[in-house]
C-alpha cells in the first residue's frame, strides 16, 4: 500500500470513529442536510485562501473540504447507499471517459477543443436536466447553465450589446413594477434583471460569484476606510470620496 493510501485510509477510519457509538456527539448527529452549510462554507474558505494567495492556509482549507466529501460518503455507507471508494471509482471512470483526447484516440490542440470534447462526451451521457439545473446551485450559476444549455435550440442573443439593451429594458419594467407597488411584480422584474446580468457574465466569460465577491471585498475595504475617516471629522461625502481615492491608490 502506498503512503498516500495509508494516510487516506487512516483519515477515513478516523472520520468513521467520530460517528461510532462512543464517538463525538456532534459528529454522530450530522446528516446529509445538516452538512450542506458546511460544504458551502468550506468551499468559500478555499476560494478565499486562493484569492489571498495564502497557500499555507490553502493546504488546510483543502483538507477541510476533503473532509466534507469523506463525511458525506461515510453517511451514505451507513445507509447502504455507496462508499467513498465508489465515489473515487466513479470519478476516475468519468475523468477517463470525458478525456478521450488524453486516454483515447481523440485530439485537442487547445483548451477550447478540449472543452468541446468534454461537452460532447457529457451530452452523450444524457445527464438529467434536473441535476444540471439543480436549485441547489448558486442562482446566477444556475441561470448561466440554463441559458447555455438552450443556445443549441436558437435561444441566444446575437451580441453582447443586445444583452445590454435587454438589461435596460428589464430595468424600465422594474421601474414600472415599483410604481405599481406590487411585491410579486417587483420580485419578478428583479429576477429578470438578475437573469440578464447572468447572461452578461456568460457572454463576458466572467464567473458571477467571483465577480460579486470581489466587488463586495472592495465595498468592505472602502466602508472600513469611510468609518475611519468619519471618526476624524470628515462629512459623509468627503469620507466616501477620500476612501475611494485611497483604495485606488492601493491598486497602483
Amino acid at each position: 500500500m502506498s503512503n498516500i493510501n495509508k494516510k487516506l485510509n487512516n483519515l477515513i477510519e478516523i472520520t468513521k470513529a467520530l460517528r461510532a457509538k462512543d464517538g463525538c456527539p456532534w459528529d454522530k448527529e450530522q446528516t446529509f442536510k445538516s452538512l450542506k452549510r458546511y460544504i458551502i462554507e468550506e468551499a468559500y474558505e478555499v476560494i478565499d485562501a486562493i484569492d489571498e494567495e495564502d497557500y499555507i492556509n490553502l493546504e488546510e482549507e483543502i483538507g477541510d473540504f476533503l473532509l466534507q466529501a469523506i463525511f458525506l460518503s461515510n453517511i451514505a455507507e451507513e445507509q447502504g447507499l455507496f462508499k467513498f471508494e465508489d465515489v473515487v471509482a466513479k470519478l476516475t471512470e468519468k475523468l477517463i471517459r470525458r478525456h478521450p483526447h488524453v486516454f483515447g484516440d481523440k485530439k485537442a490542440k487547445n483548451a477550447e477543443e478540449a472543452i468541446e470534447i468534454w461537452n460532447t462526451q457529457k451530452s452523450k451521457e444524457k445527464l438529467n436536466s434536473e441535476k444540471e439545473f439543480s436549485k441547489a446551485s448558486p442562482s446566477l450559476v444556475r441561470a448561466i447553465r440554463a441559458s447555455k444549455a438552450f443556445t443549441a435550440y436558437g435561444l441566444e442573443w446575437n451580441s453582447l450589446n443586445d444583452i445590454v439593451t435587454s438589461l435596460y429594458s428589464e430595468i424600465e419594467e422594474f421601474n414600472e413594477a415599483v410604481k405599481s407597488k406590487s411585491e410579486n411584480e417587483i420580485e419578478e422584474e428583479l429576477g429578470d434583471i438578475l437573469f440578464t446580468v447572468a447572461n452578461l457574465c456568460r457572454w463576458s466569460k466572467i464567473n458571477p460569484e467571483i465577480s460579486l465577491n470581489k466587488s463586495t471585498d472592495k465595498f468592505l475595504k472602502r466602508a472600513e476606510l469611510f468609518k475611519e475617516l468619519k471618526s476624524k471629522g470628515l462629512s459623509d461625502n468627503e469620507a466616501w470620496v477620500e476612501a475611494k481615492l485611497l483604495c485606488k491608490e492601493d491598486l497602483k
